[in-house]
């Protein structure tokens, strides 16, 4: 299914989501006349620090000065937000024709696109560093890869779609500034910096599994040793959401004593067979049944909706393992929203897989279009179903780049974020006890957990 049958097909879906999902999956290609541009420029956010390498094809670089991310000409001010992911054999050209920048599909223009400007903090170092290293933007979200570097590798466990530890060592080898391991007092002084920006209203903390203890510590006594350092510097906590693996009750009463808002212990792929295949370290030292009931009881430490696993959507596909038809694919991932919503988990729909070249899967073919599309409806229904008033907190439609959650939400939902509401009455909050939609700042931090 191609983008014309897609609008065919599904007809009540707002093109800019059909458009979107199909450039996560294709990727896109820069004519010669736009990457001319960029050459001229130092104002665009361009690709350099990540967390993994988001290219289908060859690995985009800081030097080759292409945009990070860009936003579609959709009616609204805002526009959608879409990851860029170069692959130059896609239907997809970003050109500069006429004083803009043009999204094209198979030679045809199909609407005008536009990139975020460069932060003003990227200019700036701390202790000879970059602060984009140590911190990079996406939309009105501040990102920090707390840790470029992931034990499963060395073990060979390392989950199949994954670049997390290659890509570090191919911004090392490219001469890109690389810090592996952010040290927490610098991670909490750029949050600092970065925060006085108000365009910033998100953090995302992530960053790889290990076992050995570094500086002395486990990774449990490090990732929390950095949380405190960020909510003593800032003295508050934005909407935040924190990726590690999934806990034992010890482990989630001290990751809440922090005050982190939300935590994402993110499960990549819902089948149990799957799960195995794709993401054989978690399987390994944690294991899929135990991965899911920790996940579950970190509900009763942060409460409904706070609560924020992600999926690699897509995966489930991969072949020749994974499920041969979208019908099977689409009823086994909403099977597993459907069982944690119902527990009080709001999972995020999830990024859609990309068929990075240094992973294990490199080379692989993407799911069909149809398949994003039938995901996205999906989880809008059953969020809806549950009583669930918007997506997780700590993200929305403008930071919101690798997913459609968001866009789902705003063209077809009901919630605050809605398009619906923002013409509209007032959207009561959820009996649920789920959060509203991304906010202000949280002050302060709630300690402990459940009584045992």
């Amino acid at each position: 299914m191609n983008l014309a049958e897609a609008f065919k097909a599904f007809p009540d879906i707002a093109r800019p989501i059909v458009i979107k999902s199909d450039l996560l999956r294709l990727g896109v290609r820069f004519g010669e006349a736009a990457r001319a541009n960029f050459r001229d420029r130092d104002d665009i956010l361009f690709k350099g620090s990540r967390l993994f390498g988001s290219d289908r094809g060859a690995l985009t670089f800081e030097r080759a000065k292409l945009p990070h991310q860009f936003y579609l000409e959709d009616g609204t001010p805002r526009g959608t937000l879409v990851q860029t992911r170069v692959w130059e054999q896609s239907p997809y050209v970003i050109d500069h024709v006429e004083d803009k920048f043009t999204l094209f599909w198979n030679g045809g223009p199909l609407m005008n696109v536009w990139f975020q400007p460069r932060p003003k903090y990227y200019e700036r170092t701390i202790d000879g560093i970059p602060m984009r290293e140590i911190v990079f933007a996406t939309g009105d979200k501040l990102f920090l890869p707390a840790n470029r570097f992931c034990e499963y590798f060395v073990k060979g466990k390392q989950c199949l779609y994954c670049d997390l530890t290659p890509f570090a060592q191919a911004l090392k080898k490219e001469g890109e500034p690389m810090v592996l391991r952010k040290a927490a007092e610098q991670a909490a002084v750029v949050l600092e910096v970065g925060f006085h920006d108000p365009s910033f209203r998100h953090l995302t903390i992530s960053g790889g599994t290990f076992f050995t203890k570094y500086q002395g510590k486990t990774e449990l006594e490090w990732y929390t040793g950095l949380l405190d350092s960020i909510r003593a510097r800032l003295k508050m906590w934005y909407p935040t959401c924190f990726q590690l693996a999934a806990q034992d009750d010890e482990g989630w009463r001290r990751v809440k004593e922090t005050g982190v808002p939300s935590i994402g212990p993110n499960i990549e792929v819902w089948d149990q067979r799957l799960f195995e295949i794709v993401c054989p370290g978690k399987a390994e030292y944690v294991g899929y049944d135990q991965w899911i009931r920790r996940t579950v009881r970190a509900v009763d430490f942060w409460g409904a909706g706070n609560v924020n696993p992600s999926f690699v959507l897509g995966v489930e596909m991969a072949q020749p393992f994974g499920f041969k038809t979208v019908a099977e694919a689409v009823k086994s991932t909403l099977s597993g929203y459907d069982f944690l919503m119902a527990n009080g988990v709001l999972p995020r729909q999830g990024e859609f897989w990309c068929v990075v070249s240094d992973s294990s899967l490199a080379g692989s073919e993407p799911p069909p279009l149809e398949y994003f599309l039938r995901i996205g409806m999906g989880y809008l229904e059953l969020r809806e179903k549950h009583g669930f008033a918007c997506p997780p907190a700590a993200i929305c439609r403008s930071c919101g780049l690798h997913g459609t959650e968001y866009d789902f939400e705003y063209w077809h939902g009901n919630g605050p974020s809605s398009r619906k509401a923002e013409s509209g009455p007032p959207v009561a909050a959820p009996s649920t006890g789920a959060p509203r939609c991304p906010g202000a700042p949280v002050k302060g931090a709630a300690t402990g957990g459940p009584e045992s």
